[in-house]
């Protein structure tokens, strides 16, 4: 066991020197990594022990692999996330963004489908498995780089058959949409956790396997506290800060 956790230490020591490496401008943002060769003579380790170090790096958004070209790095993001902020309008507090501040994301893909949604998402609409919810799809980029989805979920059961909305793909706010629906929601739940990501979210964002992504869920009900919507956020991890204001004077 001991020599595992050594063997270990190693690797993420090497992942460890090489971000540091990457923050001191020793690699430049677009730059190619050393190959895993020339890597493993500057550590004194085995090419394997370079490629899992790498795969630390590619997970957090330090490098990015190319195939056939080979490792880049890439400067992590650093957006800043608040929950219930307009989606389309990033926050320009200072220090919000690393690579400049654009005005707006970029929204390159829009969808809308009317399909039976996700185990856990029909669950917390009380759909039973067969029944479809109308899903709204948005990517949002910067920089040409996907960094965020949004998928919101609205049970076919609830909408007027008769409502425009329901062929409109434009994404907009989770409220601006349950009105246009001609739905009222009075209260919402957000909750935020991390998780594995799907086949279908590494596609969309373009992010490896190994890389956790943020799932922010805000559940919105009306009245007689039915589940009217659910509006899924999935955020690419090595591009989001999750940031929240604190009021120090309350705590006096």
């Amino acid at each position: 066991m001991a020599d595992a956790t050594s063997a270990q230490r190693v690797f993420v020591s090497i992942a460890d020197q090489l971000r540091s490496d990457i923050a001191q401008g020793l690699y430049a943002d677009g730059e190619p990594l050393p190959s895993e060769d020339e890597l493993a003579a500057r550590f004194q380790v085995a090419s394997r022990t370079i490629n899992r170090a790498v795969e630390l790096l590619k997970s957090d958004g330090h490098v990015v692999g190319r195939r056939g070209s080979g490792v880049y790095v890439q400067t992590p993001l650093a957006i800043r996330h608040e929950p219930y902020s307009e989606p389309a309008v990033p926050h320009r507090a200072a220090g919000a963004w690393a690579a400049g501040e654009p005005p707006a994301f970029d929204i390159d893909r829009v969808a809308l489908t009317s399909d039976p949604p996700p185990a856990d998402i029909a669950s917390a609409l009380g759909l039973a498995t067969e029944q479809a919810a109308l899903t709204w799809v948005a990517r949002y980029s910067v920089h040409q780089r996907p960094v965020k989805l949004t998928r919101t979920f609205v049970p076919v059961a609830l909408l007027p058959k008769t409502s425009a909305a329901r062929a409109d793909a434009s994404p907009r706010r989770l409220t601006m949409l349950l009105a246009d629906l001609g739905l009222t929601a009075v209260h919402a739940v957000m909750q935020t956790r991390g998780r594995s990501p799907s086949s279908e979210d590494c596609d969309l964002l373009g992010i490896p396997v190994g890389r956790f992504v943020l799932d922010s869920r805000l559940t919105a009900c009306d009245e007689q506290n039915r589940v009217l919507a659910v509006e899924q956020t999935v955020m690419d991890t090595a591009a989001f800060v999750v940031a929240h204001s604190v009021d120090l004077r309350e705590a006096r």
